[in-house]
């Protein structure tokens, strides 16, 4: 599925050679061609070869889906011929002689996108340079407020001689400096994924590098963290009392004193800057909140709100998506549930500008109005689910419930119950290469869980034999619960479950025996074994032990 990313040129639109030079030579590579820099980009396309799209003139063109010279070949005329007037495909890029006459003849310049770094963030940073975001915002909204962060960010780098990052709370990278020449490893990886790596957040964290910073008024020199790496100087950004973030310049010496008044003299500015982006954002965040809440209200309320996106007669869907729960902490399921709804947000807008969606309650919900209620409406939510998490970059793994078509949005209810059941499965489930699913799909494990809600509701505990083992498990440090969970899952296959476990199969027949005789459970009555195999789905606590 190609998507686009549309902006009014004559208004809004940026020249060419500005917004390659906020990706900057850290992510960008010009290999052919050479084209106008001064020609006015209109639109961001994600272009999918087996999907194409209708580019408008003056498209900037993400080859998602080109691969290979031949692949080149093919597409560059006719990208050229439909308006196109750059295109960015993943290194490595091979450039023959004739790719290179082919650019120039065309006027279609191609750049090289570093390998790691991800087409969803390359885009949405592009969109924003646009002045384009979810809702279409304008100039003086902050869009703008980002692309003045990025040439505060050069500014600064100009003013420092040295490569510049600006991070939020949470080491992400809201902007950076274009030149990152003569950096190491972990600005690298920093920029390719615009956000600090863990490793090195956490270390300097464990230092207490965070904490001198936020708390000091001048910019704070911070040696090296490893041999290979180079110094940093760093300034906390503060509106009032409040620390908004901080900035980091990747230097080889402490700075002079003039420089460091000209830091701190900068994060006065970006600290107005982010706050003005920041008051922005929130508001069109509680527009979308608001309109989502009625819409999954159901009755007047949803009517309401759907006149307000005329929805029309179209039958609309809800997808729910939330990231795996557990695997982040708190503050991090935060802040990539809000950066998963913002990249939903601009995925979204091209395909279905009627469609709408928010983080409500650690889940992210998208109400979409569709073609048409049939199949193949149905099967185009689910592959709309799964293509926006195929190109998602989180910290966290991604799933997706996908409801049913209602013909009326005060049905919408219905819509979310089966999104919200279909996305708790997937959550639920230990390990699972399946992502997006309708309720259809999980019908048997939703139905589990609900069961298992009014079991723990009523205040039902597990017992019988499965009560004993876990007694027995906990009083003599055994495994028996595993052994036969394991036993079960693997249909009486002793080798194989022997194998699951990491035991030798004799090991896992002595177990077995023993365990039959603790709970006196008679594995051939096929009664027997459903029951165990249902109270361990019902009471998933009692089955770790």
């Amino acid at each position: 599925m190609s998507t686009v990313i549309t902006s009014s040129a004559s208004v809004f639109g940026q020249p060419l050679g500005r917004l390659v030079d906020r990706l900057g030579s850290t992510l960008l590579t010009l290999v052919a061609g050479h084209g106008e820099q001064g020609r006015i980009v209109s639109s961001v396309v994600l272009y999918d070869p087996a999907d194409p799209p209708v580019l408008s003139e003056g498209a900037l063109v993400l080859g998602v889906g080109i691969n290979g010279v031949n692949d080149l070949l093919a597409r560059i005329p006719d990208l050229a011929g439909s308006g196109a007037i750059a295109l960015i495909v993943r290194e490595p890029v091979i450039t023959t002689t004739e790719v290179i006459r082919m650019a120039e003849e065309h006027a279609l310049p191609i750049y090289g996108l570093i390998r790691g770094a991800s087409w969803i963030q390359i885009a949405t940073m592009l969109a924003g340079a646009l002045d384009v975001g979810a809702t279409g915002e304008t100039p003086g909204s902050h869009a703008d407020a980002g692309a003045d962060l990025f040439g505060l960010a050069d500014s600064l780098a100009a003013l420092l001689q040295a490569p510049v990052t600006i991070e939020n709370l949470s080491s992400r990278v809201m902007a950076f400096s274009a030149d990152q020449a003569g950096t190491d490893e972990p600005r690298r990886l920093t920029i390719l994924g615009l956000q600090v790596p863990e490793i090195y957040s956490d270390m300097q964290r464990s230092r207490g590098v965070f904490r001198q910073i936020y708390a000091s008024e001048r910019p704070v020199y911070v040696a090296k963290a490893e041999p290979e790496g180079l110094p940093r100087v760093a300034m906390r950004i503060r509106a009032g009392e409040e620390v908004l973030g901080s900035i980091w310049a990747v230097v080889h010496e402490p700075l002079s004193p003039q420089r460091e008044q000209g830091m701190v003299e900068a994060a006065g500015v970006v600290a107005l800057t982010m706050l003005r982006a920041r008051v922005s954002a929130d508001s069109t965040q509680r527009l979308r909140l608001g309109l989502v809440s009625m819409l999954l209200d159901g009755a007047g309320r949803a009517r309401e709100a759907a006149q307000q996106l005329r929805f029309g007669s179209s039958p609309v869907c809800v997808i729910a998506l939330g990231p795996k729960e557990g695997t982040l902490d708190d503050a991090r399921m935060e802040a990539d549930i809000q950066r998963t709804a913002s990249a939903l947000n601009m995925y979204l807008q091209p395909i279905y500008p009627r469609a709408v969606s928010a983080p409500l309650g650690g889940t992210i919900y998208a109400v979409i109005p569709l073609r048409a209620d049939d199949a193949a409406s149905a099967a185009e939510a689910e592959r709309l689910a799964r293509e926006f998490i195929s190109r998602l970059d989180s910290q966290g793994e991604v799933y997706a419930g996908v409801g049913n078509l209602v013909r009326e949005p005060s049905e919408l209810p219905l819509s979310r119950r089966a999104a919200d059941e279909a996305l708790r499965v997937l959550r639920s489930r230990s390990s699972s290469t399946v992502r997006v699913a309708t309720l259809d799909t999980m019908q048997v494990e939703a139905l589990i869980l609900r069961v298992a809600d009014s079991l723990v509701a009523d205040r039902v505990g597990v017992a019988g034999p499965i009560a004993t083992l876990r007694t027995y498990d906990q009083e003599h440090d055994t495994e028996l619960l595993l052994t036969l969970r394991t036993w079960l899952e693997q249909f009486g296959d002793v080798t194989a479950a022997a194998q699951v476990i990491h035991v030798h199969k004799n090991t896992f027949r002595y177990r077995l025996a023993r365990l039959t005789e603790v709970g006196g459970i008679d594995l051939d009555d096929p009664d027997v074994r459903f029951g165990l195999m249902l109270q361990l789905r019902l009471f998933p606590a009692a089955a770790i032990g």
